[in-house]
């Protein structure tokens, strides 16, 4: 932002396309050196993102079974890390449990270098093509290729329809035909004898079933199905196939009705089915789920989520995976756990034969073992980790040796037994009630230090059993103290940083003069994981190199997928009292993304040496910033695939004046943004094709640079101090992605402060 614009020639101004002047007041300067440009105008493509970095997607696993028994270290580097590679990111994988991550890179890197340290002390460095998303599989063995997944062939959308609806209204079903929908329909439907299947979008309550005749729904592949209510009864069956979704804000399901999802299923409210639920796909409840009725059944092996209470009654097939947010009943009822069953709550059996196969099951609460016939039995590796354990009843082990794990108290009520191939452990090695008498038939109590089972992760099972090794794992999450960079705190493991430079013009929404040094603010961003590869604390640093401005820019950066709520606090701010309103949590107020401010005002965290310019003046002083130390910690912990990478979408807070935000090109305004200023003066912001902050030539305000940027001095356009910048524009960032650094022929020093 400057007040007037030395003579950079005609030329410059062609390629500029008439930048404007700005408010400052300014000390004498010497003009700087005019160097000839090396084009008449600046062409830059239309869509070009002036991104020096690109987002890409891994999916590392490991196939190693012999050994590979708990989480092992996975580093991506930036190059050979035995030959000064950056580390990138860090995480944990296992058996069965890949490290997914998000990763932001310079977009000049073709190929990252991927280390890993598994537990074994066995290290392996590969090379991989830079691509959208990457998938690798260590392995010992074979070619290490993920499974593949068993799929069911999805109906035809609109194949051997009778009749198609659309539009809106009452359809009665009561011909034995089948009716379509293949675009949009919203009002009632009756079905009392036929077919109703969706391929396009439905909206509206849906009855089933007259006791006499067959009555199906089907939701097809792309289909659609918001049902505000379902009534299913004698003879009604629905399917939600693959690529389907069905929204239910509330059901009744009768005997012989049947249902099954093989898509995204939703119920809204309390479920109580009286017959035979099938999910292969990925359900939830977010009621009360009430099994019902002597054939209210239940097979699972997709993903089936919880968000109350689960009363089990009847019978339970489970090789997918269960988790429940409230307590889990299991009441006259035969349950088979072959995967994973997750209790946020308690877990009771009451009269419940329960039987682990290869499974696991993890209880945040108490585990109650009921007498009146309740039996727990676990065979070939199966897994229980609870924080408490009640035993009122028998427990049994056969086949290889399985594993209960309590943290806290483990109680026994009378002369109730654990038996066989089970070891059973607790933190200390102490019982609150019961005794040697408790364990026969082989099984053993033991400490968690004392731990000599092992069961290998998997994707049943993402935390397995290790025992101690000669690099223990002192906090007990899954990751060995020679790999936690946390080895004392079991809820954080890896440090990941990411340092750069954001460059901002601040006349926004009239163009600057393209120095880029009106806010120079060097970052250095700490995404702190857990073992599960989630984020835990955010930890920002800032530093600000120069502000050739005279305006009071505040700075701060949006989460675009996270919530406030989702922030348990922030901390380290400097906000003056009154100029942002902030929520308890330290995240800003009236947002509906979390938006953190570092500062409201670049002044009070700059330490100047004289004169109207901040680091920007050959020769002046050079002045000093305080470090700003952002601290997020998260209430919700997610993966770095929602959270995003650094630097986020940082922007700048234009002269005190909240409502004016300069972002990245093509990066969101917050909630507090006026929309108002967009398509005025010199931008060409179109919300509807996600155009934000550019020019009508492309031009940016903003650029985010992966390296600790050398800024032009005041007055010179970047074009003059960048040799490639110009290529590396016209080209849509193919040509010199690298232009920034320091490299033979890449810059002009005498115009670089």
């Amino acid at each position: 932002m400057k007040t007037t614009l030395t003579t950079l020639g005609v030329t410059l101004a062609v390629i500029l396309i008439t930048f404007t002047g700005c408010k400052k007041e300014l000390d004498p300067v010497p003009s700087p050196t005019q160097q000839p440009s090396a084009t008449t105008t600046l062409s830059v493509p239309a869509g070009f993102d002036w991104r020096t970095t690109r987002t890409v997607t891994l999916n590392v696993s490991l196939d190693f079974p012999s050994y590979s028994n708990d989480y092992s270290r996975v580093t991506i580097y930036s190059a050979d890390p035995f030959n000064g590679g950056i580390a990138l990111f860090s995480g944990s994988a296992g058996n069965g449990f890949p490290m997914v991550a998000k990763l932001s890179i310079p977009t000049a890197l073709s190929q990252l270098w991927l280390q890993l340290s598994a537990t074994s002390g066995f290290s392996q460095v590969v090379t991989v093509n830079v691509e959208d998303y990457i998938n690798y599989v260590f392995t010992d063995q074979g070619d290490g290729l993920m499974k593949s997944v068993n799929e069911i062939t999805e109906p035809d959308c609109g194949a051997g329809c009778d009749l198609e609806h659309s539009g809106a209204g009452s359809i009665n079903i009561n011909d034995g035909l089948t009716h379509c929908i293949t675009s949009s329909y919203t009002g009632s439907v009756n079905i009392s004898d036929g077919t109703l299947q969706i391929c396009g979008t439905f909206t509206g309550p849906i009855s089933m079933g007259d006791n006499q005749d067959d009555c199906i729904l089907i939701v097809t592949s792309g289909g659609t199905a918001n049902i505000s209510s379902m009534n299913m009864g004698k003879n009604a069956t629905m399917t939600v196939y693959p690529s389907a979704s069905s929204v239910i804000s509330s059901m009744t399901m009768n005997q012989n009705a049947q249902l099954t999802n093989w898509g995204s299923l939703t119920i809204e409210g309390n479920f109580t089915p009286n017959d035979l639920v099938q999910n292969f796909g990925m359900m939830t409840v977010n009621g009360m789920y009430n099994m019902n009725g002597s054939t209210g059944d239940l097979i699972n092996t997709g993903s089936l989520t919880i968000n109350s209470h689960w009363n089990v009654i009847e019978e339970v097939t489970n090789s997918g995976s269960i988790e429940v947010f409230g307590d889990m009943n299991c009441n006259n009822s035969v349950f088979l756990n072959a995967c994973k069953l997750i209790v946020h709550g308690v877990f009771h059996l009451n009269n419940c034969e329960f039987t682990n196969e290869t499974g696991y099951i993890r209880v945040y609460e108490e585990t109650k073992i009921q007498g009146g016939g309740s039996f727990m039995l676990l065979k070939n590796q199966s897994m229980i980790y609870t924080k408490d354990l009640t035993m009122n009843a028998d427990m049994e082990g056969q086949g290889t040796m399985n594993e209960v794990m309590v943290t806290d108290e483990i109680r026994f009520n009378g002369p109730n037994v654990i038996t066989g191939s089970i070891e059973t452990a607790q933190t200390d090695g102490v019982l609150v009630s019961g005794g040697p008498s408790n364990f026969t038939g082989g099984a053993t109590f033991v400490s968690f230090a004392d731990i000599t089972n092992t069961i290998p992760v998997s994707e049943c099972n993402p935390q397995g059993v290790t025992p101690p090794s000669p690099c223990p794992d002192t906090d007990g999450d899954g990751v060995t103290d020679c790999d936690d960079d946390y080895p004392d705190d079991p809820t954080r493991a890896y440090n990941n940083y990411t340092t750069g430079t954001a460059v901002y013009e601040d006349l926004w929404p009239s163009q600057g003069d393209y120095d880029m040094n009106d806010l120079v603010n060097y970052y250095k961003y700490n995404m702190v994981t857990n073992a599960q590869n989630k984020v835990v604390d955010i930890i920002a640093k800032f530093y600000v190199r120069a502000v050739g401005a005279s305006f009071q820019n505040g700075f701060g950066f949006q989460l675009d997928n996270v919530t406030p709520s989702q922030i348990a606090s922030v901390d380290g701010y400097d906000v003056t009292p009154g100029t942002i309103s902030l929520n308890s949590n330290g995240t800003e107020s009236d947002q509906t993304n979390a938006v953190i401010i570092a500062w409201d005002n670049a002044e009070n965290v700059i330490n100047r040496a004289g004169g109207a310019f901040y680091n920007t003046l050959s020769g002046s002083p050079t002045g000093t910033s305080d470090t700003v130390t952002v601290t997020i910690h998260f209430s919700t912990l997610l993966s770095t695939t929602v959270v995003g990478t650094p630097p986020f979408n940082p922007f700048l807070i234009k002269d005190g004046d909240r409502a004016v935000e300069v972002h990245l090109p093509d990066y969101l305004p917050t909630s507090l943004a006026d929309p108002g200023y967009f398509g005025t003066v010199d931008d060409n912001t179109i919300p509807s094709s996600n155009r934000y902050y550019k020019t009508s030539g492309d031009l940016p305000w903003a650029i985010n640079i992966p390296a600790t940027f050398d800024y032009p001095i005041e007055y010179v356009d970047i074009l003059l101090a960048y040799n490639h910048f110009a290529e590396w524009a016209q080209s849509g960032g193919v040509a010199y992605p690298d232009w920034y650094l320091d490299l033979p022929g890449y810059r002009n020093s005498a115009n670089i402060y």
